[in-house]
């Protein structure tokens, strides 16, 4: 009888593994990421910033709230396992979605999380009034790359990050369902937050919260998955900025699935030295206040605001102001170029050939320069002249640089991003100013917040404009155009894939003919390329595959070939000698 038990005990267990192998299978419950990426020596590129101001732009809360942070340290990955699975918040894991390593911090990271995730143990909740611990996200998730060359790691502060947040986002999800719906998995999870031994009642109480987290999120979810907003994915390096901000604000905070907008326009991560003091940020040029631009990158990575019901315009949210500030100040320093500096070309990589260099150099003037602006240290000799010719003073007596709007059309790029935020309209609810544009919408919300902070804080007006990083409240700060800017190129290097949808893998690629592009190329990979400059794209296990003709990945534009220019033509064609000579010049600036 014992013997007959065991067979049939047996039988099920083997039934079961064989039912968890066919469901890891399925698509929906399988997360496609690349094995770890193992760091090599890591070699500091001097960027004007010491450790600790490097630590505090990594970890500084931004009153963003993915789950609870207790929450986060006691998720197990989404694997189907019969003894359980290993911690969602080790490194390692995180870091196959690309996040960096990171130092613990007492303060700031006290569990060693990767460059980018923050702990606020003083989280506020609009919705709830409640305030605990939360795990957000930062803008150094985006924004700090890292390279890797032969034995060596380069982390780059303020370079597009070889990140896959959809993945992630998808992984935290099914983590999360999987610790609902999956037997005795709720017990581990709750053993981990609690304590082994917590009170039924403390149990009981963790299981609501639980509950009500995962009915809200699936309302979201439901929404999203009805209209097909996000089924075009980015892949790695990218995100659609401007229309998950919306969504988030106009869609989720309002309370109103009307307003979700589908996700066509994925953007390569900016660069983001010097940006505090151009004239226009974002690559539709559609941003120019920092408090504005700020508080709408927290939004967008799911800092919480009430935007509905009768107490709408009270503008309630979690947005931490304070950390915007910090991160600001820290990018922006004191004046033009004396914030986080451009990474220099590393001695680690092969040298710059110094006899092509000054010939790219020659070409750049020629090519590239009128519309990118003249390199950084002529650009500085200019904002020191009596009548500089590329900076703009504003009525604050700051000087700006003018970047160089170029209408769409003429540079041919791919127009989704600057069309579909044109096209963008939001039923603003119980804000009662009833249809508004995209641009009109987020200044309502974000300049809300903003100037209810300052009131809450007591700010005088001299200090409000200070933390708006000297912008005139009068001037304008959001708008739509046809346009996208040219910024100059001082690290460029350091940036790929090219183009603002990153459909170019490399400057060699960008200063080709469109026809000589490739239509298919693998993203994910940190090994860079210093002849081409650009990252690997041979297949990559793991990796996304980017396809230029899906939608918003068009490479097409800011092409130089013989005949007229415009429509995308931008220059004459550049013969091979051109091309590499450019490049030389271009990893020197």
């Amino acid at each position: 009888m014992l013997k007959k038990a065991s067979v049939v005990v047996g039988a099920l267990v083997l039934l079961l593994a064989i039912g968890l192998m066919v469901v890891t299978k399925l698509p929906a419950l399988n997360v496609q990421v690349p094995e770890l990426q193992p760091s090599g020596e890591l070699t500091e590129v001097n960027q004007g910033w010491n450790d600790a101001q490097r630590q505090q732009f990594h970890h500084t809360a931004q009153g963003t709230r993915l789950v609870p942070y207790a929450w986060f340290k006691a998720l197990e990955q989404p694997c189907f396992s019969l003894i359980g699975c290993k911690l969602f918040a080790d490194p390692e894991y995180l870091g196959r979605f690309g996040f960096i390593p990171s130092k613990p911090d007492p303060r700031s990271n006290p569990d060693g999380l990767p460059v980018g995730f923050s702990y606020q143990k003083d989280f506020y909740d609009p919705m709830t009034g409640k305030v605990d611990p939360a795990l957000g996200l930062t803008c150094a998730a985006c924004h700090t790359g890292e390279i890797r060359y032969n034995k060596y790691s380069l982390v780059i502060e303020g370079a597009p990050a070889t990140i896959e947040v959809t993945q992630f986002q998808k992984a935290l999800g099914l983590s999360l369902a999987f610790t609902q719906l999956v037997p005795f998995r709720f017990g581990r999870f709750a053993s981990r937050v609690l304590r082994p031994n917590a009170t039924d009642a403390e149990k009981a109480e963790l299981k609501k919260n639980f509950t009500e987290f995962m009915a809200n999120a699936k309302l979201e979810i439901d929404a999203t998955n009805k209209k097909k907003i996000y089924v075009n994915e980015a892949g790695f390096t990218r995100t659609d900025a401007l229309t998950r901000i919306g969504n988030q604000v106009f869609a989720v905070d309002m309370k109103n699935d009307d307003n979700y907008a589908v996700s066509n326009a994925p953007v390569r991560y900016p660069q983001i030295w010097d940006a505090s003091w151009f004239n226009w940020v974002q690559y539709n040029s559609s941003i120019a206040n920092p408090i504005i631009r700020n508080v709408g990158e927290a939004l967008g990575v799911r800092a919480v605001a009430k935007l509905y019901g009768p107490d709408a315009s009270k503008f309630e949210n979690s947005v931490h102001v304070e950390g915007l500030w910090e991160a600001e100040t820290l990018l922006s320093g004191p004046a033009p170029f004396q914030g986080l500096q451009s990474p220099k070309w590393p001695a680690v990589f092969p040298a710059i050939d110094t006899a092509k260099a000054p010939r790219g150099a020659a070409l750049y003037k020629q090519h590239c320069a009128g519309c990118h602006l003249p390199p950084v240290d002529e650009l500085i000799v200019d904002l020191n002249s009596p009548k500089p010719a590329h900076w703009w003073k504003n009525s604050q007596g700051k000087q700006f640089l003018v970047v160089t709007d170029v209408k769409m059309d003429y540079v041919g790029t791919d127009p989704r991003e600057a069309a579909d935020f044109i096209a963008r309209t939001a039923d603003t609810g119980a804000l009662n100013q009833g249809r508004v544009s995209a641009a009109a919408g987020l200044d309502l919300v974000t300049r809300g917040i903003g100037t209810n902070y300052f009131t809450k804080m007591g700010f005088s007006p001299e200090k409000q404009i200070e933390w708006s990083g000297y912008r005139d409240p009068k001037d304008v700060a959001v708008r739509a155009v046809a346009i996208y800017k040219a910024r100059p190129l001082n690290g460029i290097w350091a940036v790929g894939p090219y183009l603002h949808n990153g459909s170019v893998p490399s400057l060699y690629e960008l200063l080709s003919p469109q026809a000589e592009r490739p239509d298919k190329f693998w993203t994910g990979s940190k090994e860079f390329d210093p002849v081409k400059v650009g990252r690997n794209v041979s297949e990559l296990r793991g990796g996304y595959l980017f396809d230029v003709t899906t939608t918003g990945n068009s490479n097409k534009g800011h092409e130089f070939k013989d005949g007229p220019k415009g429509n995308g033509v931008i220059g004459p064609a550049l013969s091979p000698e051109d091309r590499w000579a450019l490049i030389e010049y271009l990893k020197s600036i």
